[in-house]
């Protein structure tokens, strides 16, 4: 493995565990109950009867009643979550937690209770293990419920009760990369394996979860295209520049992306209140010189520079807008998002999103205070590393699309670029569409439910697509423009040939 992926590879261990191919052998017997002493009559000798007293730690094998209030359960292993995990569940948060049909309608999937009806001291009457669930009947339960109401959780709903705060959404498996591993890890789907081979779809989108950057080929030559593999995702995002859009060389452009000129790094939409999650812009054509895109990984970026600077960014706060004679947008971001985890002892920084976009950077509001200008150099130096750490060589991915190519991209995190293109040598045309992050979200629990091998990767297979297939490909994709190129300049030059001879036709008297 060469020495940058190697280096990557350390640095994500802990942000990446479901990733890795080990496994710790562990096993949990529940064909056995559990016998403990008995605190009220009548009551099942195999069922787990806590004390009421809140010093007692009664211990009951795979899970263990620690004071009033709290319970720690251990979970096995399922297929979806690889390894078994001891957790501490309040009984109010195990109650909350009951999906049975009378807490949750089955058809609606609404809950029929508040959590505000729970007894505060609610407390279990009996805990147990039944063939790899936990049943569990209470005693001072919801007004309404009787004793007859039992609450089962699968091993899979506790294992989810264990994610730590700001993760209920979603755990999002982040893999941090740089050019060289980029060119390892670049993912392509063909359209048709896209809209029609539903696996083949899964793994795309769980490379994008983690790459946050995937491409699709063999697209058919048709600028309805974008919006059909967009919707493959999600509904489409519609703003001013409506639901999709194109990206070409206009007079007067209203927007640098418009132009033939270079353009810096930067993430779309900035200036609104919600910047659409991900983006997709599909190549129609691209015959002229230049107008290479430009990719980099910011979250990578981000914690490459001092902890000091990020917490920096964590606080500045940079204004963004669009003002043009019909619209007026104006909005505000920090330029990284992130909250903190203690994690064996450590803080760590975990990135949500990165908002940057320069070209679209509003002035700053005017302050006096002598405080705000010297804190505005810090901000300035901590945005500066930033910059500079986004634009280091080793961390671009450089690419020209060719048509029938797409890349699909996440918004807030992979920064793109562009690089000046000549007109006059032929033409460039993209078409481009946006799908919130909701959305997105929201298929790859889907795809998570319904396809867990994918969201349990094997790192070595993930790291499959190896260099030498990523090479074969980037040699076809070379000869395919090269083709294509050959082909347009044929057209050309047969159409200066034609126009020639028509004109010495109507200069023959």
């Amino acid at each position: 493995m060469f020495r940058p992926l190697g280096l990557l590879l350390r640095s994500q261990r802990r942000a990446l565990p479901r990733t890795l191919p080990g496994r710790r052998g562990y096993a949990v017997d529940n064909s056995q109950p559990v016998s403990t002493p008995q605190s009220e009559g009548n009551q099942d000798s195999n069922n787990a009867t806590p004390s009421d007293s809140p010093n007692t730690a009664e211990s009951t094998g795979n899970f263990r009643r620690i004071g009033p209030h709290l319970v720690e359960v251990t979970v096995p292993e399922t297929s979806k979550h690889g390894n078994p995990v001891r957790i501490k569940l309040d009984y109010l948060k195990l109650r909350d937690a009951c999906t049975c049909p009378r807490c949750v309608d089955p058809h609606s999937k609404q809950r029929n209770f508040r959590f505000s009806d729970i007894p505060r001291n609610i407390s279990p009457r009996s805990i147990q293990w039944k063939e790899r669930e936990l049943v569990v009947e209470w005693k001072t339960d919801i007004n309404g419920f009787d004793r007859s109401h039992v609450s089962t959780y699968d091993a899979d709903s506790l294992h989810r009760l264990s994610w730590t705060p700001g993760s209920t959404r979603h755990k999002r498996h982040r893999f941090f990369w740089t050019r060289s591993v980029m060119e390892r890890l670049q993912h392509w789907i063909t359209y048709d394996e896209w809209m029609n081979d539903d696996t083949k779809f899964a793994r795309a989108m769980g490379v994008l979860e983690r790459l946050g950057i995937i491409f699709v080929k063999d697209i058919p030559d048709s600028r309805e295209m974008v919006e059909k593999i967009a919707t493959r995702m999600g509904p489409l995002r519609n703003t001013f520049y409506g639901m999709t859009w194109d990206v070409k060389s206009v007079p007067e452009a209203k927007n640098v992306a418009y132009t033939n000129q270079n353009l810096g790094f930067h993430m779309d939409l900035m200036y609104m209140k919600e910047p659409p999650g991900y983006q997709l812009l599909h190549c129609l054509k691209n015959s002229c010189e230049g107008g290479e895109s430009l990719f980099v990984d910011t979250f990578n970026a981000a914690t490459k520079i001092p902890t000091h600077y990020l917490e920096l960014l964590t606080e500045l706060k940079l204004n963004y807008h669009y003002e043009h004679e019909d619209q007026i947008y104006v909005n505000q971001w920090p330029v990284v998002e992130a909250r903190k985890r203690e994690e064996n002892g450590q803080t760590q920084w975990v990135i949500e999103h990165v908002n940057y976009s320069p070209p679209f950077q509003a002035p700053f509001k005017v302050s006096n205070s002598p405080f705000l200008a010297r804190r505005l150099r810090e901000y300035q130096r901590a945005l500066s590393a930033f910059a500079s750490a986004m634009e280091k060589e080793h961390r671009i991915f450089e690419l020209k699309l060719n048509p029938g190519e797409c890349v699909i991209f996440e918004n807030r995190r992979v920064a793109h670029a562009r690089r000046a293109f000549n007109t006059t040598t032929g033409e460039r045309w993209l078409a481009g569409a946006y799908v919130d992050e909701d959305a997105v979200l929201s298929r790859f629990r889907v795809l998570d439910r319904d396809y867990p091998e994918w969201s349990r990767v094997n790192l070595v297979e993930f790291l499959g697509h190896n260099k030498q297939q990523a090479q074969t490909e980037q040699t076809e994709r070379t000869e395919q423009a090269q083709q294509a190129q050959q082909t347009e300049q044929a057209q050309q030059t047969e159409q200066t040939q034609q126009t020639e001879q028509t004109q010495q036709t109507q200069q023959t008297p």
